[in-house]
């Protein structure tokens, strides 16, 4: 597969891990249920009156959606180059989504494509060094 057609993939599949996290943040908030029996003796997370946790993923799944769909298509946004950061950034974001248990799908969507921009910039490195000739250089 090409790059950009990884790219398609992996925005389509943070756009939906998006829409999920922001959910099932928001149902978190009115009723908590950690992903582990562990997470709900923390009283830091899960303390009344509002549990900080699905408050955290509910602006997180805001995030991760202007990051995947801006209004304004900047160079920043769409180019390669704005890969790395958006893996750097996802990582953790999964990782905490995986720790309520109405956002796990969510979190799972955004490995998937985290893995899907790790494949991008795979298969844009992969073209630059064909095209950069027997000399092995990139241009």
């Amino acid at each position: 597969m090409g790059g950009i057609v990884w790219n398609e993939w992996a925005r389509l599949m943070c756009l939906t891990a998006a829409f999920v996290v922001f959910v099932g943040g928001a149902m978190g908030v009115f009723q908590p249920f950690p992903a582990f029996s562990v997470l709900g003796n923390l009283k830091g997370l899960y303390a009344l009156p509002v549990p900080v946790l699905p408050v955290i993923l509910t602006v997180l799944g805001i995030l991760v959606w202007v990051m995947e769909y801006p209004l304004i298509m900047t160079d920043y946004f769409n180019g390669p180059r704005s890969y790395m950061p958006k893996v750097a950034f996802y990582i953790p974001v999964a990782v905490l989504s995986m720790l309520e248990a109405q956002t796990i799908n969510g979190g799972v969507y955004l490995a998937i494509g985290t893995v899907a921009y790790m494949m991008a910039v795979r298969a844009d490195f992969l073209k630059q060094a064909s095209s950069a000739g027997s000399f092995g250089r990139l241009p």
